[in-house]
């Protein structure tokens, strides 16, 4: 059978793919998946390529093409929030992003906030999930919550997660001073390696910081231990002094106004 150009066009677009198939899932550290997926799509290709030499595969080439729409459908299940994300990035990419800026006062004032409350909730046990922006989060996030815009203050979150507030449940979105919106959903992180005994708050806080800068602060309700993830990475055992320092430095406050508040 005759190798044209049109075949290796196929083949070069196959490559792409298979490559865009590795990265998506080594950026999620899901690298049993990024080996299955890749080892698919290689032995799909290969049925092809056999087929345009030797023809006759007919039955083959079906049962390759099943196979290939079953992996399609299971990965969508699985990473549909963020897809979901994707796809509504591109229809929000015409939008003009507004930032509003703070100052070093006022971002002194929220991170002081944030700690007291944090230790009050840890004192008490009383679960929280608190998402930190330094530069932008997906609306659709924040549209899965209730939308406040409310300053932020350690009572206000202390209520917001209060166990019988209807919200307590979701996460609470901060940017600068302002609590943006609360009760809302996060995806939950597909990385193989955490821990087993990681509940879905954790898996929540970890989920939303692997593609972004944000930062997530969680108080167990089992423990009271706080914990932060940043980059897709938890760490527990947070001093409130620690804290302190985390959230200074994503917020990125002088170090006049952080040495003031040492000394």
């Amino acid at each position: 059978m005759h190798f044209g150009a049109g075949n290796v066009i196929s083949l070069v677009v196959a490559a792409i793919f298979i490559a865009a198939v590795i990265v998506f899932f080594a950026r999620r550290k899901s690298f049993v998946l990024a080996a299955l997926y890749t080892s698919a799509l290689c032995v799909y290709l290969a049925v092809y390529v056999l087929s345009w030499f030797f023809g006759g595969m007919e039955l083959a080439t079906s049962i390759a093409d099943i196979c290939a729409i079953a992996l399609i459908v299971s990965a969508v299940a699985v990473y549909q929030a963020e897809i979901k994300s994707f796809f509504f990035s591109l229809a929000k990419m015409s939008k003009k992003q507004h930032t509003v800026s703070f100052s070093d006062e006022e971002l002194q004032k929220t991170i002081e906030e944030i700690v007291k409350a944090c230790q009050t909730m840890s004192k008490a046990r009383t679960g929280a999930l608190i998402v930190v922006v330094p530069t932008k989060i997906n609306q659709f996030i924040l549209d899965s919550g209730v939308e406040l815009g409310a300053v932020l203050s350690a009572s206000l979150l202390e209520s917001i997660f209060n166990t019988r507030a209807p919200m307590h449940d979701g996460a609470v979105v901060v940017k600068g001073n302002k609590v943006l919106a609360a009760g809302c959903f996060l995806p939950l992180s597909q990385t193989q390696s955490i821990n087993k005994d990681i509940g879905t708050r954790h898996r929540a806080a970890i989920g939303i910081t692997e593609e972004s800068d944000n930062l997530s602060i969680v108080v167990s309700e089992e423990n009271g231990i706080i914990s932060v993830a940043k980059k897709g990475i938890l760490r527990r055992y947070i001093t409130p002094e620690r804290l302190s320092d985390i959230l200074y430095e994503t917020y990125g406050v002088s170090a006049r106004i952080r040495n003031y508040r040492r000394g």
